[in-house]
């Protein structure tokens, strides 16, 4: 298969990398001949790639000043969870009556599979994997384009707050095996408030979490 992705969407991939594994630090000033030499690229695609991160909230282009690495904060991961929240109980009203049963079923047992693993070896490796499967399933079957893409866009902040989730909790995984399961017994019975409900609760939980995880993390390196 032909690779069509473009230099400049490599880079992009690239950067966004670097930026959520902490390679590139929150306030940390980026020049684009910097990373043109780094890259080892001309300046063109990199200058792409960096106005669609300013796009996206990773960059921030400061005329005159540079290119900055943006921090994501409590606040940002707050407002992006309670976004998240808002949309993914709007898909859920939508995907409930048309996931296939066996689909439902699938993921369940997926999840399972994952704790029984953690249980026997202590590997979170499993439920790592499907740590998303639901909320894809939900998304997926929503079966509206805007939708769709507007969860496309905010992916890319989702997956930074992934990896905050990550080093701030390494078992978030096993805090959300039940919450996931819970989610997927209403849904095989196509209760739509229920499965809001269990989702809704699953992702505040998840942020609460985290939240205070940060905290304690702050008053330990202050």
């Amino acid at each position: 298969m032909l690779d069509t992705t473009s230099l400049s969407e490599k880079i992009e991939t690239q950067l966004k990398r670097e930026i959520m594994s902490g390679y590139l630090a929150p306030g940390q000033r980026l020049t684009i001949d910097d990373i043109a030499d780094r890259l080892q690229v001309s300046a063109m695609p990199v200058r792409d790639a960096v106005r669609r991160l300013d796009g996206l909230g990773f960059l921030k282009v400061a005329p005159r000043r540079g290119v900055y690495v943006e921090d994501f904060d409590q606040t940002r991961f707050k407002d992006t969870m309670e976004v998240r929240i808002s949309l993914e109980c709007l898909a859920v009203e939508l995907a409930a009556p048309r996931i296939p049963a066996e689909k439902i079923a699938a993921a369940r047992a997926r999840y399972q599979r994952g704790g029984e693993y953690y249980a026997e070896a202590g590997d979170l490796s499993m439920l790592a994997e499907c740590d998303t499967l639901i909320h894809d399933l939900i998304v997926s079957h929503s079966e509206n384009p805007l939708l769709i893409s507007i969860m496309g866009q905010l992916q890319d902040l989702i997956g930074w707050a992934h990896h905050i989730v990550a080093k701030l909790q390494p078992d978030a995984n096993l805090h959300a095996l039940p919450e996931h399961l819970e989610i997927l017994d209403v849904l095989i019975e196509r209760d739509v408030l229920k499965t809001q409900s269990a989702l809704r609760k699953h992702l505040r939980s998840t942020m609460q979490r985290t939240l205070d995880a940060w905290g304690q993390k702050t008053l330990v390196s202050d």
